[in-house]
C-alpha cells in the first residue's frame, strides 16, 4: 500500500505501513501538575486548582443587637403588665375600699326606708371587722335588680362613701366601699 507523501514531515520522509490504532494517540506527560493552563477566548477565568470549592458564600457574622433588643422590650412589656394588674387589683383593696359586702334589708313597698338602710349597712360593715362613726343615705330607697343608692359617713375615722347595688326585689344588696 501507497502513502502520499507527507508535505509537512521531513523531507524524503515515507511512512511505513504498520498497523495503527483508528485514532493517533497523544503525548501525556507524566506528572498532570505539569501541564500548562490553556487560555481560551471567551470563558470566564477559572480558579486556580489549590483552591476549595465553595458553593455557598458564609453567612455574614452579624452582631445579637436585635436579640437583645427583643429580649429588654419583651421585659418591659411584661413589667408594663404586671405593675397594671397591681394597679387595678391591688390598688383599690390597698385605698380602703373597692371590695364588696353583701347585706339584706328589709322590703315595703318596694323600697327601702332610711333607717332600714343605715342598719343593714352598720351590720355589714361591723360584721367585715369596720367600726361606723356616721352613715346617711336618702330617705328612701327603691329596691329592685340593678337599682344602685349611694350613701356617705365615716367609717374608722375616715370618709367613707358606699354604692349599694340591689340584687332582686327581696332587698339583698352588694355594697362597695370607698
Amino acid at each position: 500500500m501507497s502513502y502520499p507523501s507527507n508535505p509537512f514531515g521531513p523531507p524524503g520522509h515515507q511512512p511505513q505501513p504498520q498497523s495503527q490504532p483508528a485514532y493517533p494517540q497523544q503525548p501525556h506527560p507524566q506528572n498532570p501538575q505539569a501541564w500548562a493552563p490553556v487560555q481560551q477566548t471567551g470563558y470566564a477565568a477559572q480558579p486556580p486548582a489549590s483552591a476549595p470549592y465553595q458553593p455557598f458564600s458564609p453567612a455574614p457574622k452579624g452582631g445579637n443587637g436585635l436579640a437583645v433588643t427583643a429580649i429588654v422590650l419583651s421585659g418591659l412589656a411584661l413589667l408594663g403588665v404586671v405593675a397594671m394588674a397591681a394597679f387595678f387589683f391591688v390598688g383599690p383593696i390597698m385605698a380602703g375600699g373597692g371590695y364588696a359586702l353583701t347585706g339584706e334589708v328589709t322590703v315595703v313597698d318596694k323600697g327601702a326606708s332610711y333607717s332600714d338602710l343605715q342598719d343593714a349597712l352598720v351590720a355589714a360593715i361591723e360584721d367585715d371587722g369596720g367600726s361606723v362613726d356616721e352613715i346617711v343615705c336618702p330617705e328612701r330607697s327603691q329596691v329592685g335588680q340593678g337599682l344602685v343608692t349611694v350613701c356617705h359617713g365615716s367609717v374608722d375615722g375616715f370618709d367613707w362613701t358606699g354604692i349599694v347595688v340591689f340584687e332582686d326585689d327581696e332587698g339583698s344588696f352588694i355594697l362597695t366601699e370607698y
